[in-house]
């Protein structure tokens, strides 16, 4: 009985030394930086494109009436292009490898000073620093090429991104029909 309660004491003394040997595993820490790190970068660089895509779509000789309703839905359908992009290039299989490559090419020591960096400035710089290490760069671009490859396919199978087009496509028919109406009338 006094074997039973020394050996859960002892237990209960060391569970927070396991809880942070856990914590600061190479996995753990590699897992932290691919979502604080590596996948906010990427994060980042989709929404900066959706929107640089969004502005590109408004033509110039845009009727007054119609500008809001397509601003919305471009609005819209860049929403729709970042949350497909990011839920696609966000794959769980493909994270949990990556993953383990990040454990493999950086000490737990690395892991962690680039965790401990993460909060400090400049994102996409910290970014290629951890890229740096040999096949991270390479296994992230296969990742894209893959996945620009099956875009097309995977883009008409997801609803939203076709509620979104569809929206996009009303507003600028309805444009249209202003616009030829403003010219019929001059």
């Amino acid at each position: 009985m006094r074997l039973t309660r020394r050996v859960a004491l002892l237990m209960l003394l060391l569970s927070p030394v396991l809880a942070q040997a856990a914590a600061d595993s190479p996995e753990n820490l590699a897992a932290q930086v691919n979502a604080q790190i590596v996948l906010r970068q990427v994060n980042n660089n989709v929404a900066m494109m959706a929107d640089g895509l969004g502005a590109g779509f408004l033509p110039g000789d845009l009727p007054a009436e119609c500008e809001p309703a397509t601003r919305a839905a471009e609005a819209g359908m860049s929403t729709a292009v970042v949350r497909f992009m990011q839920a696609t290039f966000n794959d769980p299989g493909y994270q949990r490898g990556f993953e383990q490559l990040l454990g493999s090419a950086w000490s737990a020591q690395q892991l962690q000073a680039f965790l401990d960096r993460s909060g400090d400035g400049e994102l996409g710089a910290l970014n290629a620093e951890v890229m740096s290490a040999p096949g991270l760069q390479a296994a992230q671009d296969a990742h894209m090429a893959r996945l620009t490859q099956a875009a097309d396919s995977m883009m008409d199978a997801d609803p939203g991104l076709q509620k979104a087009l569809a929206e996009v496509n009303r507003a600028q028919q309805r444009c249209d029909a202003a616009r030829m109406e403003q010219e019929a009338g001059t």
